[in-house]
């Protein structure tokens, strides 16, 4: 059995062919998604980063997804009751071939996230890691109550020239 394979690009050695990667994607209606829950502390962010600098290795966004996922995992163990004893946070990795989206699930309470930054925090060196991740991604939003947490996310498009 020989399979045609004159349409698709050349791969260097080491590489995967993008139109592999979208194809086993779309193998799965709604995409891929992988999920990872860490201890609430703030060295467990470094952890939550490479697990998604693992699954996104050949991404070109993921560098981008990367930071995301830390700005949002930090976020979850110093603003909410993730970081107190037994906190915990998840990340959630959600892959389809137009778009990856990046969710951090937190335990509550702490403050309501928010993507726009005050006017008096505009020099402040702290308190800018949501501003960084709407400015990274295409689309962020969250959902939750203090009472029983937030799941908050932010996408990119996985084909700059997509139109959400």
């Amino acid at each position: 059995m020989t399979n045609d394979t004159s349409t698709l690009s050349p791969a260097r050695s080491g590489e995967v062919r993008p139109e592999l990667v979208d194809a086993m994607i779309r193998l799965r209606p709604g995409g891929l998604a992988w999920r990872r829950t860490f201890p609430g502390r703030l060295e467990q962010v470094s952890r939550a980063r490479r697990f998604v600098r693992f699954l996104l290795e050949d991404s070109p966004l993921g560098d981008d997804l990367e930071q995301i996922a830390a700005e949002l995992a930090a976020n979850a163990v110093v603003h909410t009751s993730s970081g107190e004893l037994g906190g915990t946070f998840i990340v959630e990795v959600t892959r389809k071939p137009e778009i990856v989206r990046i969710s951090v699930y937190d335990c509550g309470w702490g403050g309501t996230p928010s993507f726009k930054q005050r006017k008096e925090d505009e020099l402040a060196e702290r308190q800018r890691g949501l501003v960084i991740v709407s400015a990274l991604a295409s689309r962020v939003g969250f959902r939750g109550t203090q009472a029983i947490g937030h799941a908050v996310w932010a996408e990119l498009l996985a084909d700059p020239r997509s139109i959400c």
